[in-house]
């Protein structure tokens, strides 16, 4: 392929050509439904297996649940204390492969924690820990925090890929965290990771399922709306084409939208218990530079104990910060939107554990929503539901699995349960593990600082700067050779403006990763939007 005279890589998300495959043959080993992270990751982990797997999304990849996450690969410290060990120690183990296989999108950050007391919950804790004690209590202090932080550190084993943690008190505090100092008793410093683009490791995974062989195809915009005669319908609404394909097993992955899926497989049971969270952006210039690469997580200062949460706030971008997050009932997933009321929640608890930084008068530039298809549950407390997932088979006119639950850090695991739960039901074995291989850019990535020097001075050729070159390969990883081709392709082109993405990059999303509108390019196949101007739909003081 070529385009302005420059030979391009050749293109593997074609979707000319994935359609013309499945009007060719219609029969798939497996269906996966939903692009979000957990069905990208299944799609790739079946493929991967040698099974022919077709992935359909309704709107575009990752632009559910899996775009509107606080966008940090975490183990869950705050479980522990409800004694859901099991869970943590995946959640650790699943972040530092995260770590290791996508270094590109995921990278180490720095989290701090608050505490106000030496001995707050130091009987009730570890009640809570044993399941003695259900009631939801503040975050403990000092003493019962170092307890948890080494448990925590353990969990990992000995790969710990990231700072164990540590306390800090007195002038240890004041000089870490200075924005602390005076306020606050102590802090508890963890080692997590940040998501720089979760919706382009998505999109990444889906490239990778695609090139791995055996025929695999995926569409964005295109929506089951039934099965007739045991026959998936489809409807792709770019075209505006109904296919119909088969399956010998469907794999549910939907999201907060799995139980409306399995009710066209004739499905009547209720998996998934919708808990809608936003996120806030805020133009705070003084918090940002506070808060400066470490992220906040701080409790809210609701006077009962039972009734408090934990939130977090971190430099987002320049002088922005992500602020985040609620969590309310939401029956209905399309319906979750951000309130009045949201604004002022998450606002007055910053504003409260920070005092004096502008957070009262930081203006809201822009907003996340989302629903995390929690696993249904009668527990009366939103933030007490278990973050677990479950991988539900129903034996229906065509075998459904439904995976629902989890946490975007725990992707990979979640996708691999699902993809053994289609491999039992064929009859297959797995052959392919993910647990150790790369992710999109993560490919090949170069392990040392002169080896990274060494890759960027390789792109930097032919009307590519070496600032750009860098910029490049900071986005994308190993990825950024085939993008700096299409660059080169569009040099002196005028990109997007109020973005820094160049016309080369533009064209390389629409073209080979199945971008249709701005939303796409500007949320979901990169991190433009985090330094847009204010939508005056999210002007709100």
């Amino acid at each position: 392929m070529a385009e302005g005279g420059v030979a391009l890589p050749p293109v593997v998300l074609d979707r000319a050509r994935m359609r013309a495959e499945i009007e060719a043959d219609p029969h798939f080993d497996a269906v996966v439904i939903g692009g979000g992270i957990t069905g990208a990751g299944t799609f790739r982990d079946l493929a991967l297996q040698g099974l022919r797997v077709l992935l359909v999304e309704r709107a575009d990849f990752a632009s559910g649940a899996s775009g509107a996450l606080t966008r940090i690969a975490h183990g869950g410290f705050r479980y522990l204390e409800r004694g859901e060990i099991a869970l943590v120690r995946d959640s650790v183990i699943e972040r530092d492969r995260l770590v290791a296989n996508a270094p590109h999108a995921v990278r180490p950050i720095s989290v701090v924690l608050p505490l106000s007391s030496w001995f707050g919950g130091l009987l009730g804790a570890p009640l809570r820990f044993l399941k003695l004690d259900r009631r939801k209590g503040g975050l403990p202090g000092i003493v019962p925090m170092a307890i948890g932080r080494r448990l925590y550190d353990a969990l990992a084993g000995k790969a710990h890929a990231l700072p164990a943690g540590r306390i800090l008190t007195g002038q240890g505090l004041a000089a870490r965290f200075p924005y602390l100092a005076g306020r606050w008793a102590g802090a508890l410093e963890l080692g997590e990771a940040r998501i720089l683009m979760p919706e382009r490791v998505a999109v990444e995974l889906i490239e990778d399922g695609v090139a791995a062989g055996s025929r695999a195809a995926a569409l964005n915009y295109c929506a089951v709306t039934g099965v007739e005669d045991g026959r998936i319908v489809l409807h792709d609404a770019l075209d505006g084409v109904t296919r119909s394909v088969h399956a010998e097993v469907v794999v549910n992955a939907a999201g907060a939208h799995a139980d409306s899926v399995a009710a066209l497989f004739g499905v009547e049971d209720k998996m998934t218990g919708g808990v809608a969270g936003v996120h806030l952006v805020l133009e705070a210039p003084r918090l940002a530079a506070a808060l400066g690469d470490d992220l906040l997580f701080f409790e809210d200062a609701n006077p009962d104990p039972a009734k408090r949460r934990l939130n977090i706030g971190y430099r987002l971008a320049e002088n922005r910060v992500l602020l985040g997050t609620t969590e309310s009932d939401c029956p209905d997933p399309d319906a979750a939107r951000l309130t009045d009321e949201d604004v002022r929640y998450l606002r007055g608890a910053l504003a409260a554990a920070l005092p004096g930084l502008g957070v009262a008068e930081a203006p809201v530039v822009g907003h996340l929503v989302g629903v995390r298809p929690l696993v249904r549950s009668d527990a009366e407390s939103l933030a007490s539901r278990s973050r677990d997932h479950a991988v539900f088979v129903h034996r229906t006119p065509l075998p459904l699995v439904t995976i629902i639950g989890g946490k975007w850090t725990t992707f990979r695991r979640m996708a691999e349960d699902a993809a053994d739960s289609v491999l039992g039901i064929l009859g297959r074995t797995r052959r392919v593990s993910t647990r150790e291989r790369a992710i999109g850019g993560g490919v090949g990535y170069p392990r040392t600082a002169a080896d990274r020097e060494a890759f960027v001075d390789g792109l930097a050729q032919d009307g590519i700067s070496r600032q750009v070159a860098a910029e490049l390969f900071a986005r994308y990883g190993t990825r950024a050779r085939d993008i700096a081709a299409w660059v080169r392709a569009h040099a002196g082109e005028s990109g997007k403006a109020g973005t820094r993405l160049s016309a080369g990059e533009i064209a390389f999303f629409r073209a080979a990763e199945m971008a249709v509108s701005d939303a796409d390019v500007i949320k979901r196949r990169s991190d433009a939007w985090q330094t847009l101007p204010a939508d005056p739909a999210d002007a709100r003081q």
